[in-house]
C-alpha cells in the first residue's frame, strides 16, 4: 500500500516520462543562470539553487530536464523530479523511500538525474543525500530551496565538498528587457553599453553620451517601471498594478513570512514577523536602530535580532555596517538595511507612485537598494562609510585588508547631478583609500574624467 502511494506520487510529478511537453517551461524565458548550471552537470557534486520565492527555480529545474532529454538524449525514465509541496511534506513517508522506489524501477547502470525542488522542508535531507552520494556513483542531484539556511548551515554539517551553491536573484534589468516587449534593437544596443565590471568600462565617454542621447529617456522610464513593478518573471505580463501588488504580497511576501519562516524556524507570532518586516521595507537604505524598531514593535531586542536573522536567511533582507578594516569590529558599528526587491516597497506603498508623478525621495531609495543588490553579487564585503555626519553609500571589496582594492560608490538618482557636491567622496577615496577612481551612480548621466566616474544606474548589471 505504502509503495503504491509513493509510485502514484512519483508518476504524478514526472509527466516528462510520457512525453508531455506541456509539463516543461520551454517557452518561458531562460534565466542567465541556466547555462551556468548546465555547464556543471558533468561535475559529481550536488548542485543547489537558492533564491527567493517566484524567481524561477522550478522553471530552471524543468528546463534542465528538457535539455537533458532533447539535447543529451537522456532517457526520461532516468530523470526523477520531486517538488516538496504541502501534500508531500505532510505525508509521513521519508525522502529515502521515494528515492529507493525510483531507483528500483530504473535498474540499469545509466547515470540517474534526481531533481528535488524546495528540499528545505524535508527533515535531515542533507544526511539522506550524503548517504546516496557516498554509496552510489551513478546519481546526479540537483536541488533547490528558498532559504539560504538550508545550504549554508546544514551542508557544513555533512555535505562539505559535496555541494555547489548557485544564487538565483530576482530578474536583473537586462533580463527584464529581454522578457518585456522592449524592441530588440534597443536591447542589442543596451547589451553593448551595459557594465558588469567597474574595472572594465568598454567605451569612451563620448560614445556613452551618444548612446544615452539616443536611448537614455527610454531606458530611464523602463528602469523605473522595473524598480517599481517588474522584478519577478510572472509580473511582466501583468498591466494591472493592483494585480501585481496582490501577486507579490500573496505569492512572495505572505508565503515567506507566514509559511516558510514559521515552518523553518518554529516561529508562531506571525503578526510580529509581518509588522517588523513592513517596518524594514519602509526603512530600506536607511540606518537601522534596534532599540527604536523593538520599541515600535513591542518586542525584546534579542527577539528582534532573531527575526532579522530569519529575514536574512530567507533572502528577504540584508544588513551592512559602517566601514572598518576589522570585520568583527564592523558588526558593532552603525548599520543600514536593504530589502531584497524594490517591488516590495511599491506593493505596500502604491500611494507614493502614480502614472504621471514619481516621488523622487522614494525612487532614490529604491535606486540605492537596487545598486546594493547588484553589488552584493559582485563583492564579498560591502559596507558604508560615515564620518562626522557625512556618508558614502558603499565601500565594496573582495580583499577587506587591501584598501586600495576598494570601490567607493555614491548613488545620486537626481535630474541635475552637476549641482551635487561630491567633495567628501573624492577626498575619502583619494586620501584615505588611495584608490584610482570613485563611482557615482546617476539617473541618466555619464562622465569619466579625473578619477570621477558617473554611470547611470540602469547600465549596471
Amino acid at each position: 500500500m505504502e509503495n503504491d502511494l509513493i509510485l502514484e506520487e512519483i508518476i504524478k510529478q514526472n509527466k516528462h516520462w510520457i512525453n508531455n511537453n506541456s509539463w516543461f517551461d520551454a517557452k518561458k524565458y531562460q534565466r542567465k543562470l541556466l547555462l551556468e548550471l548546465i555547464s556543471y552537470l558533468k561535475e559529481e557534486q550536488i548542485l543547489s539553487i537558492v533564491g527567493l520565492r517566484r524567481t524561477g527555480k522550478t522553471t530552471i529545474l524543468k528546463q534542465i530536464i528538457q535539455y537533458l532529454i532533447d539535447k543529451k538524449n537522456i532517457n526520461s525514465k532516468n530523470i526523477l523530479f520531486l517538488s516538496f509541496d504541502e501534500a508531500l511534506i505532510t505525508s509521513k513517508l521519508s525522502l529515502n523511500k521515494y528515492l529507493d522506489a525510483f531507483l528500483d524501477t530504473t535498474k540499469n547502470n545509466k547515470l540517474k538525474y534526481i531533481f528535488l525542488d524546495e528540499i528545505q522542508y524535508i527533515e535531515k535531507w542533507q544526511h539522506i543525500l550524503k548517504r546516496y552520494y557516498d554509496t552510489r556513483g551513478n546519481i546526479k542531484f540537483i536541488v533547490s530551496g528558498s532559504s539560504s539556511l538550508f545550504i549554508q548551515k546544514k551542508t557544513t554539517e555533512s555535505l562539505a565538498g559535496r555541494i555547489y551553491e548557485f544564487k538565483l536573484n530576482h530578474l536583473g534589468f537586462d533580463e527584464f528587457l529581454e522578457i518585456s516587449n522592449t524592441k530588440k534593437s534597443l536591447i542589442a544596443e543596451y547589451k553593448k553599453f551595459a557594465i558588469s565590471n567597474l574595472d572594465k568600462i568598454k567605451y569612451k565617454e563620448n560614445e556613452y553620451q551618444w548612446f544615452l542621447a539616443q536611448n537614455g529617456k527610454k531606458l530611464e522610464k523602463l528602469f523605473e517601471d522595473y524598480l517599481l513593478y517588474y522584478q519577478f518573471p510572472e509580473t511582466i505580463c501583468k498591466n494591472d498594478k493592483q494585480k501585481i501588488y496582490k501577486y507579490i504580497e500573496d505569492s512572495i511576501y505572505k508565503k515567506t513570512i507566514a509559511y516558510d519562516i514559521p515552518r523553518l524556524f518554529d516561529v508562531n507570532k506571525v503578526d510580529e514577523l509581518k509588522f517588523i518586516f513592513r517596518v524594514l521595507i519602509n526603512e530600506t537604505s536607511n540606518e537601522i536602530e534596534y532599540g527604536k524598531i523593538a520599541s515600535e514593535a513591542g518586542v525584546e531586542i534579542n527577539t528582534l535580532k532573531k527575526y532579522f536573522s530569519y529575514y536574512q536567511d530567507s533572502l528577504l533582507f540584508n544588513i551592512i555596517y559602517n566601514y572598518s578594516k576589522s570585520f568583527r569590529k564592523s558588526k558593532r558599528l552603525q548599520k543600514k538595511g536593504y530589502i531584497a526587491s524594490t517591488n516590495f516597497f511599491t506593493t505596500f506603498h502604491p500611494e507614493f507612485f502614480n502614472i504621471n508623478t514619481i516621488a523622487s525621495q522614494y525612487i532614490g531609495k529604491l535606486a540605492e537598494t537596487y545598486i546594493y543588490n547588484i553589488l552584493k553579487t559582485k563583492y564579498e564585503y560591502i559596507s558604508f562609510y560615515k564620518k562626522n555626519q557625512k556618508e558614502i553609500d558603499f565601500v565594496c571589496n573582495n580583499e577587506i585588508l587591501n584598501k586600495k582594492k576598494a570601490k567607493l560608490i555614491e548613488v545620486k538618482y537626481v535630474n541635475n547631478i552637476e549641482k551635487e557636491n561630491f567633495s567628501f567622496l573624492e577626498k575619502t577615496a583619494i586620501e584615505n583609500f588611495k584608490v584610482n577612481n570613485y563611482f557615482i551612480f546617476s539617473k541618466r548621466h555619464f562622465y569619466n574624467k579625473n578619477k570621477k566616474i558617473i554611470i547611470p544606474c540602469f547600465l549596471i548589471i
